[in-house]
């Protein structure tokens, strides 16, 4: 078991920061500016430049820093010591501040893991099924009375796997009222299919392959009752610390009421919480009494409201305007330093530099274009510098094409009326750069667990200020079939009051 304590977890902290220091701009520099501020001249420290000559040594430091793993081989040394200083400061290389599943359920684990890949992609499937064994235990643990909140309910896809697998009472709480309609529509088709979908997965796991869907079973028993839709409920709500979950709870399940005196056991939970919603989860653990549990995997931090960070865009401003508290810092350590990540660095920390070697991916070729197009933007509309919003742009045939229906998307007469020969100039010009912008790429991606581990080292400090001792970092998943693989883990004492306040 983990027994990473506050100074533990500070001169952790400290020593991410001193390594970050020198790359603040680096890590928050925008790829849309990589020709027109010229990023590799300026972000690169020169050490690492002079070992790349052109092409040539971009492949060939591509490939072996990167595709076949820097201890490899003994080309680019100024590369492969940079590289290796930013792998030091991964959490994964520092199992002293991990705690493992098995570890903290401390015993044989009983929980009957199903394999029920319908209604949901494989990556969610692999989430769902470790994250419901996960809670089930600690719910079971807790209280044979506990009760779960889901918050982010999204689809549903947790919430339905713990009320018909596991027989909990859920409440799925998502801001969003028609994710919350969607998911009760999802819960019903699961519920009506749940036996034959449990059957399929009990066939497989004995190595047996069952019948094609459709077909009756002759070893099905037709006599085994769907599991009941009681137990899983959905509201549509905005979480704060102010959102009473007792009384939620009590108004979605009224015969709660007697058993559930004087308080309720809330076990909270929520798989890829968006933006603040991960941070307000632990604010709402610390804050109500009744939430005794906490098992929290966050993701999107670029939505994060960073409390020393200068004004940010937004996609979603309304949603936005509604948060209340900041999200990052959270721990009074990095509050008293005024730690600021910046957008652009908190967008970074959610990119997998492990999917990105598992697939050796390199970027696709639209941001080449749309750096390109930042150049055409200078030259034609200076005034519109940094400020084109394009988004996503498809199917595309080649550079003037996505030049074409950017025109149209953006509804800019003046892109559309640059001639295809100056386009085709443009190409030529910084054919070079193409190259050189896949290195600087990969480069930047490394720094993306750095980034993401003071994200959530700050969220476990977070709680062990306050006082919960048994508060965890959990790697929960694959991190390469899900990026966000860590699981905040936090149970609080039988008594609590002492770190109430």
């Amino acid at each position: 078991m983990s027994k990473a304590g506050v100074t533990q977890l500070q001169r952790r902290i400290d020593g991410l920061l001193a390594f970050l220091h020198p790359h603040w701009d680096f890590v928050n520099c925008h790829m849309v500016n990589y020709l027109t501020d010229q990023h590799w001249d300026n972000f690169l420290p020169e050490t690492l430049r002079k070992e790349i000559a052109g092409k040539e040594d971009v492949d060939l430091a591509i490939e072996q820093l990167f595709w076949q793993g820097s201890e490899k081989t003994k080309a680019f040394p100024e590369w492969k010591s940079f590289l290796a200083q930013g792998e030091q400061e991964r959490l994964s290389l520092h199992p002293e501040l991990l705690t493992s599943v098995e570890e903290l359920i401390e015993g044989p684990e009983n929980a009957d893991k199903l394999s029920i890949r319908e209604f949901m992609s494989a990556k969610k499937c692999h989430e769902v099924e470790l994250t419901a064994a996960l809670v089930d235990h600690l719910a079971k643990n807790s209280s044979q009375n506990c009760c779960i909140v889901d918050a982010g309910d999204g689809k549903g896809y947790l919430s339905s796997r713990l009320a018909l697998q596991y027989g909990h009472r859920v409440l799925g709480i998502d801001a969003n009222a028609a994710n919350t309609e969607n998911a009760l529509s999802r819960n019903r088709k699961l519920q009506r299919a749940w036996n034959g979908l449990t059957e399929r997965a009990e066939l497989q796991s004995q190595g047996i392959t069952p019948k094609r869907r459709g077909k009756k079973s002759p070893t099905r028993d037709t006599s085994k009752n769907a599991p009941s839709l009681e137990n899983y409920k959905t509201t549509a709500r905005f979480i704060t610390t102010e959102l009473n979950f007792g009384e939620l709870l009590a108004e979605h399940f009224p015969q709660l009421a007697e058993i559930a005196k004087p308080n309720h056991n809330i076990c909270l939970t929520g798989l890829h919480t968006c933006g603040n919603l991960a941070s307000t989860c632990l604010q709402v653990f610390h804050a109500q009494s009744d939430c005794r549990i906490l098992c929290n995997i966050g993701c999107c931090y670029h939505l994060l409201r960073e409390h020393f960070s200068q004004k940010e865009f937004f996609g979603n401003k309304a949603l936005m305007d509604m948060q209340t508290d900041f999200g990052f810092p959270l721990s009074q350590y990095l509050r008293e330093q005024q730690v600021r990540m910046g957008r652009n660095a908190r967008m970074l920390a959610a990119q997998s530099i492990e999917r990105t070697l598992d697939g050796k991916e390199l970027p696709n070729i639209t941001l080449y274009y749309r750096a390109l197009l930042e150049i055409l933007v200078c030259r034609h509309a200076p005034h519109s510098k940094n400020e084109l919003q394009v988004g996503k742009v498809r199917k595309f045939k080649d550079f003037p094409d996505y030049i074409r229906k950017c025109a149209a998307k953006l509804e800019a007469p003046w892109l559309a009326a640059i001639e295809e020969a100056e386009l085709q100039m443009l190409l030529q010009e910084y054919a070079k750069d193409k190259h050189y912008l896949d290195l600087f790429y990969l480069l930047r991606m490394s720094f993306a667990p750095v980034l993401e581990s003071l994200i959530l080292l700050d969220r476990l400090l977070y709680l062990k200020e306050l006082g919960y001792e048994r508060s965890y970092l959990i790697d929960l998943f694959d991190p390469v079939i899900s990026p966000r693989h860590y699981a905040i883990v936090a149970i609080k004492p039988p008594d609590a009051s002492s770190v109430l306040t």
